[in-house]
């Protein structure tokens, strides 16, 4: 089984984010997608591509649907699928019963 607190402290110590109950909230958001993804119950070979994706999630937090925005001369861009890395680390820890690769 996996320590959740454990996470935590990690996503806070990326992210200089203190909210505890937003931070265990995003983690336990991102648990349930890998579980999905891999077909299997949550173990600790999961926890690292679980703390990216809750740092990328927790730094999209109010930016959810916007694709770019522009202001006073400064352009953002933002992407609504997890990057390269992340999605390499899925792919091979993925059941090879389930579905398809992302």
């Amino acid at each position: 089984m996996y320590e959740l607190e454990n996470l935590i402290i990690e996503v806070e110590l990326l992210t200089n984010k203190t909210d505890r109950n937003l931070i265990s909230l995003i983690l336990n958001k991102a648990i349930k997608e890998v579980e999905l993804y891999t077909n299997e119950k949550y173990n600790e070979k999961f926890n690292n591509v679980v703390v990216d994706i809750a740092v990328i999630k927790l730094n999209k937090l109010g930016t959810e649907g916007l694709l770019s925005q522009s202001y006073s001369g400064v352009s953002e861009s933002y992407s609504d699928e997890y990057p390269a890395y992340i999605l390499n680390q899925l792919n091979k820890l993925r059941n090879k019963k389930g579905w398809g690769m992302l």
